[in-house]
């Protein structure tokens, strides 16, 4: 028995260290954002990765990728080996949307991805300079009726979901408007307040600076159902203002890394997950910003939740005849 026990141990030892399997996280996990810094999706990636850092004894490294409305940073997930250490953040864009109306993807998100786990729900909000004489998403509506394709409107990008949200409510309200697409919020925001676009349709989190300052003024909560903004209680929400109970603006965002991720690495990234958004200072710092955490799950939770929107997005897109131009 002894013999068999040494050799064993001599068996064992003259394995290659990079064989031995190592506990999961071993190493620092790269985040990646596929937008540009400063948005929701960024300010989401880096409260959530830093709390997850700390649960996880590991560096969360959050890794700014924008392009393709979201689409470039995510196929870099998709593409990336599956072994827990590339992650992405992905949207309403990435996963419900571009994925619907561009056949020629590079990826799909049902079969490329693992969904872990859900993240937040995104409060939006409809802005405009202070000097536009419309003060509510009902004047606006009404002038756009008066005055076809005079009124423009910026968002983080064609085919995202906040241009897929106004052209549906474009198509409720009968009306026509012009889109001005940029590569993320932030930029969105500054055409509105140079001048050169009217309104902005963006995350709470990434125009909240600028309404505090008056910078921007509030026409309309664009967020899920007809909820108004927690850090803007006031402001009625589009559905309120024009009774459009069809049109739903949920925006969010999940957790995701390359199909074939492990399942046991795949639930110790769930159960960090839950565990920071749970966390009151994470909630807090998320909520202040008009992010409300998505509820918890386990990942087939997380996966039922985005096999469902993706099925709702494309029938919006039936009626509303979205391309990706």
């Amino acid at each position: 028995m002894r013999i068999v026990t040494a050799l064993a141990a001599i068996f064992y030892l003259a394995i290659p260290a990079s064989l031995v399997a190592q506990p999961y996280p071993s190493r620092p996990i790269k985040l990646i954002v596929p937008y540009t810094a400063g948005g929701s999706t960024d300010a989401t990636a880096r409260i959530v990765g830093e709390a997850m850092s700390a649960i996880l004894a590991q560096p969360v490294v959050v890794e700014n990728r924008p392009g393709g409305t979201a689409t470039l940073g995510i196929d870099l997930v998709a593409k990336s080996k599956p072994d827990g250490y590339t992650l992405g953040v992905s949207g309403v864009a990435a996963t419900a949307i571009i994925p619907v109306i561009d056949s020629k993807l590079s990826y799909s998100p049902l079969r490329d991805l693992d969904v872990i786990a859900g993240l937040i729900s995104v409060d939006g909000v409809v802005v405009a300079r202070p000097g536009l004489k419309q003060n509510n998403i009902s004047e606006l509506l009404e002038f756009a009726r008066a005055n076809p394709d005079k009124v423009t409107y910026s968002t983080a990008g064609i085919a995202g979901p906040a241009h897929l949200n106004f052209e549906h409510l474009q198509h409720l309200a009968k009306v026509k408007m012009l889109h001005v697409p940029f590569a993320g919020d932030v930029p969105a925001i500054t055409s509105v307040l140079t001048g050169d676009v009217d309104i902005a349709v963006v995350a709470t989190a990434s125009a909240a600076p600028f309404l505090s300052d008056g910078k921007l003024k509030a026409l309309a909560a664009n967020g899920p159902g007809a909820a108004r903004m927690k850090i803007l209680p006031q402001v009625p929400s589009v559905i309120e203002q024009t009774g459009f109970k069809d049109y739903n603006p949920h925006t969010w965002s999940v957790l995701v890394a390359a199909k074939g991720t492990p399942p046991d690495i795949i639930d110790v990234l769930n159960k960090a997950v839950n565990e920071a958004l749970a966390k009151p200072d994470v909630k807090d710092r998320l909520e202040r910003l008009g992010l409300t955490p998505l509820a918890g799950g386990d990942a087939r939770w997380a996966q039922k939740f985005v096999a469902g929107e993706i099925e709702e997005k494309r029938k919006v897109i039936e009626l509303t005849g979205l391309k990706r131009e």
